[in-house]
């Protein structure tokens, strides 16, 4: 959803004059935030694809055949001169349809390797935008695939320093180590750092900014002042939820994190060093193949899920903090990942497949 908005800002700046419609599900977060960000909304009936043979995939393909039938009436009436699809399911039935009614459709895989929606309409669409170099061989030969990146928030990139400790309360002398697991949190992560905090309470040069989740962050606070001192050196403050997390790179100097497409966009995109903790049970087993991308490029260490403790995150953390010159290196090597134009380049690949029809 984010990268579809900072699609839609980026296309609005280029063509002040457009009009834009977002198609996504009546569940999703889209259907509350799109409408806040000023779009117009449509939803679709749309459920996540099965790969194996069963009732449920019996169940999504009926599923998918409503959601395209929903998405030509929404097509015709619309009139679109261009469709773009962002990679996630409902993507199937709506550029599936713009296939149908005859209209020029690009999409845009987020993470290192392909989904599987993504994998099927790479085969109709008239251009693929990819967030990874190298990445032309998951798609027919005689494909078009433009690396744009992902596209991430303009306030991502605008936020600095200065208004991280004033918001943060920050000690300019101290490293910052920044630790989060996406809206929700992520609790394995929440509980490597809490178990971590013995292990840090009496350094004197860190300072831990922690978003645990607003569902985990009463139980984390508990843990905590189970475990703090008021002879603590550490500098600890625990948040449910940021909500402007541009600010909270901008204060960083090693993230602690999931490896999502957003995340990993928005961490390249600012050039920061992270030690990244991929979710187990996503799809494909996407975030890890999208963190030991950035762990072969020098950009980032991976410790595995079912690996974050206490002592192996302290051991990681500890490390890179010391060596001033191993996070200048990861910071270069994340900054050269990174595309920061990434909404500007898709935006004008978008335009280009819309006026070339």
């Amino acid at each position: 959803m984010y990268p579809g908005l900072a699609l839609a800002a980026a296309l609005q700046k280029i063509r002040e004059d457009l009009e834009i419609l977002y198609v996504g599900t009546a569940t999703g977060l889209e259907s509350a935030l799109v409408p806040q960000a000023g779009y117009m909304f449509k939803s679709i009936e749309a459920s996540g694809l099965s790969r194996k043979r069963s009732l449920k995939a019996l169940a999504t393909f009926l599923s998918a055949g409503r959601g395209t039938l929903e998405s030509v009436s929404i097509l015709r009436r619309f009139k679109p001169d261009v469709v773009v699809g962002m990679g996630a399911y409902v993507s199937l039935p709506v550029v599936g349809a713009a296939v149908l009614c005859q209209i020029p459709t690009v999409i845009h895989e987020q993470n290192a390797v392909p989904g599987l929606a993504n994998r099927i309409l790479g085969r109709v669409a008239k251009a693929v935008a990819v967030s990874y170099p190298d990445m032309n061989d998951y798609f027919p030969s005689d494909k078009r695939v433009e690396f744009t990146g992902n596209p991430i928030r303009e306030e991502i990139l605008l936020a600095n320093r200065l208004e991280a400790v004033e918001v943060f309360n920050l000690d300019r002398s101290r490293k910052v180590l920044f630790a989060f697991g996406g809206s929700r949190g992520a609790q394995r992560i929440n509980e490597a750092v809490v178990e971590a905090y013995d292990a840090w309470r009496h350094c004197e040069d860190l300072q831990v900014i922690h978003a645990t989740g607003n569902m985990n962050y009463e139980s984390v606070k508990r843990m905590i002042a189970k475990v703090k001192s008021s002879k603590d050196s550490l500098l600890y403050e625990a948040y449910p939820y940021i909500n402007n997390m541009g600010l909270a790179y901008a204060g960083a100097d090693l993230l602690v994190c999931r490896s999502g497409a957003t995340t990993i966009a928005e961490i390249t995109a600012r050039g920061l060093p992270a030690v990244l903790v991929p979710y187990p049970y996503a799809a494909d087993n996407h975030q890890e193949k999208n963190a030991r991308r950035l762990e072969s490029l020098g950009a980032a260490r991976v410790v595995l899920d079912r690996d974050a403790t206490s002592s192996s995150l302290y051991e990681v953390a500890d490390t890179l903090m010391l060596g001033e010159g191993v996070l200048l290196n990861m910071a270069e090597a994340s900054r050269k990942l990174g595309r920061p134009n990434a909404a500007k380049e898709l935006a004008e690949l978008v335009l280009e497949v819309a006026e070339d029809r």
